[in-house]
């Protein structure tokens, strides 16, 4: 039984795994386009996605651990070697390959919004120097710039 599970379980995270690449993929678009408004909703879906795989992997380290194989990668190959189908062998590779893809567009999806973070302080630094730099009043009734006054409107 845990045998199939494995093989079951394969197909589903493959197929999952694609769907998560998609939204990855969306996300770096809406990144390089400077569309954060449309980042907000993905959250939650990639929470849904991050979610779903945690538990086929679950599933997979279980049914390992039943059939007395260690977990991971070792105990995926040690498992395809002995009972694995040869859709098994691909679903397992196509498996690999597509993690870390998914792992190489997170990172750089983290490097952008990095980015976008850094251009953003920059220009809250620029307004709040601007600020700084606003035209007050000292007490003598006449304008100054940069501190040591008072900003008009305020008392």
């Amino acid at each position: 039984m845990a045998s199939s599970i494995l093989g079951d379980t394969l197909g589903a995270e493959v197929s999952k795994l694609k769907e998560f690449i998609v939204l990855l993929k969306h996300e770096q678009d809406l990144l390089k386009a400077g569309d954060t408004e449309s980042l907000l909703p993905l959250i939650d879906t990639k929470t849904l996605f991050s979610n779903a795989l945690a538990t086929y992997a679950a599933a997979r380290e279980t049914a390992l651990k039943q059939l007395g194989l260690p977990a991971g990668r070792g105990g995926m190959e040690d498992w395809l070697n002995r009972h694995g189908q040869p859709s098994h062998q691909q679903a397992w590779q196509t498996l690999l390959a597509l993690a870390s893809e998914a792992r190489e567009l997170n990172i750089l999806n983290g490097k952008l919004i990095g980015l976008h973070m850094s251009h953003n302080q920059q220009a809250f630094n620029a307004l709040m120097g601007a600020t700084d730099r606003a035209m007050t009043y000292g007490p003598d009734g006449q304008q100054h710039t940069g501190g040591g006054g008072r900003i008009l409107g305020k008392a």
